[in-house]
């Protein structure tokens, strides 16, 4: 997975450098011709500037309200390197606080912050066919902090996950959509912190709006 982080790096970076300098024309201009709007190029063929191609957005995960209660952040920066080729990154952070009554009948809080970065690519590989589904490849390191109430110290732990899958990206304008992506953890083997971080399962659907 490293050698693919270095490529997408090294992709990205190849790309963005063609494209400063350029003079942009309107890549919406192709709806006037019954076509979708180009995402990397200009009409005539010449590589949207660097900006034009950046694409911001995120999600809203854990949500529960009540005991326990968790809400989690996942921003999310992309690049469109090629017209069916995503690269990206993202950060996230979930808080957790859970209430419960031990073997005495005392009332414990227990706290839990879940810190994690991403990097993933997407490749539209039958636009032809299925325009908007990609190949979706991602690389995932998590770590979490939990604290209880009269405990000395904290637990704390960490893991990576390789999710391999699928995303169907349903366009929102010209570079911002609704993906969601069904993937699975090639890396899971079910030890206590991948569960604690993944669930009990190698599977997960994800919904994200960038």
């Amino acid at each position: 997975m490293r050698q693919i982080h270095h490529l997408f790096v090294l992709v990205a970076l190849f790309t963005s450098s063609m494209a400063f300098g350029q003079i942009s024309e309107d890549p919406e201009e192709r709806r006037d011709q019954g076509q979708s709007p180009l995402k990397s190029q200009t009409p005539t063929g010449e590589p949207l500037p660097f900006k034009q191609r950046l694409r911001f957005g995120g999600g809203i995960s854990g949500l529960s309200f009540g005991n326990p209660f968790s809400i989690g952040v996942s921003p999310v920066v992309a690049y469109q390197v090629s017209e069916h080729f995503v690269a990206g990154l993202g950060i996230g952070y979930t808080y957790s606080r859970e209430r419960f009554a031990t073997s005495s009948s005392t009332v414990v809080t227990q706290k839990a912050n879940q810190y994690s970065g991403r990097i993933f690519g997407m490749y539209e590989f039958l636009p032809s066919v299925v325009p908007n589904l990609f190949a979706h490849v991602e690389l995932d390191q998590r770590s979490f902090a939990i604290t209880q109430d009269g405990a000395s110290g904290k637990l704390t732990g960490s893991s990576t996950a390789t999710w391999l899958g699928a995303t169907y990206s349903q366009p929102i304008g010209r570079l911002f959509a609704a993906n969601l992506s069904a993937l699975y953890n090639v890396s899971y083997t079910g030890s206590r912190n991948d569960q604690l971080l993944y669930g009990n399962s190698p599977f997960t659907i994800r919904i994200l709006f960038f």
